[in-house]
């Protein structure tokens, strides 16, 4: 192969491979400052359940919903950070693995509390009503998520070793 085609160094194929991977990881997990995470209200604007007072029904999953809320303000601040230590060159390599399993884990969430406040109607597949059962899909797509550019435990196992520097991680 000529030297032209070669990236990087000669025998150092996995140091790129490793610098390939953080962007994956930042790019699924939203770019680094939540992508597109937003209050779980949004999911719930046309919402099913509701009593006169037009909350949801459901005590405990508004209390779930919350929770999320809290949470996704907590991945963005993160986000933030990140992008900010990015900027100045203070960003640790393994960052990536972190913004890629919290933005994953919280997609997850994401779409488990949008299928628990759509009861049944959330599993349709077929009907015009639920545009081609949309959100059974996007849940089950978190679950790919949550595994392309390195499954979750694959990430928290990169965290461990290198991020908290835990002994036989």
């Amino acid at each position: 192969m000529p030297k032209t085609q070669y990236v990087g160094e000669i025998n150092r194929g996995w140091d790129v491979a490793k610098y390939l991977l953080g962007h994956e990881r930042e790019m699924i997990s939203g770019g680094g400052a939540g992508g597109d995470m937003v209050s779980i209200g949004g999911a719930f604007a046309k919402a099913f359940g509701k009593n006169a007072a037009g909350e949801l029904d459901d005590p405990i999953l508004r209390a779930e919903m919350a929770a999320f809320d809290v949470d996704v303000f907590a991945y963005r601040a993160m986000g933030e950070r990140f992008m900010d230590m990015w900027k100045t060159g203070r960003a640790h390599p393994a960052s990536s693995n972190m913004m890629k399993y919290v933005g994953t884990e919280l997609n997850k969430r994401r779409h488990e509390l949008v299928m628990s406040g759509g009861g049944s109607e959330a599993l349709e597949w077929d009907s015009e009503e639920t545009k081609g059962g949309a959100r059974a899909r996007g849940w089950l797509r978190t679950k790919a998520n949550s595994i392309e550019g390195g499954t979750s435990e694959v990430m928290l196992n990169v965290i461990a070793k290198r991020i908290l520097d835990l002994p036989g991680a």
